[in-house]
């Protein structure tokens, strides 16, 4: 791996810091306790994860080879896009039902939430398309 290489494995340390110092920030304020509990177990488990990832790649870098290579591998990126393909029209089946299923039984803020999450999911997806339109 080269040295300029960044990657999420290798920035998950620091967000996850991140996380633990705007959890206690936000306590410090007063903001709701849920939340800041959240923030910290959330930066907690990203610190966790880079550490194992580091420590995994001083202690087996030929495994750590292999993954590269195999990510970037023709036949593993088309299993990636098909699978991320299905999964999108599957979560926006399961949208479009948990709308319904909220509008029937009159639950208009379960609906609305459900409706906002399904924009957000089309706009990341017509995001993404508009990006690597540009990109490849």
């Amino acid at each position: 791996m080269k040295k300029g290489n960044k990657t999420l494995l290798s920035l998950l340390p620091a967000l996850g810091f991140l996380c633990v110092a705007a959890s206690l920030l936000a306590k410090h304020f007063g903001l709701n306790e849920s939340f800041c509990g959240f923030l910290s177990g959330l930066g907690s488990a990203w610190v966790c994860f880079g550490v194992v990832g580091a420590i995994l790649k001083r202690v087996n870098p030929a495994y750590v080879k292999r993954q590269e290579i195999e990510q970037k591998d023709e036949r593993n990126i088309q299993m990636r896009e098909k699978a991320g393909y299905v999964a999108f029209i599957t979560t926006l089946f399961v949208f479009v039902l948990l709308g319904l299923v909220f509008l029937l039984l009159d639950n208009r803020l379960a609906c609305i939430l459900t409706l906002c999450a399904m924009a957000i999911h089309l706009l990341g997806f017509f995001a993404a398309l508009f990006f690597y339109d540009k990109k490849i």
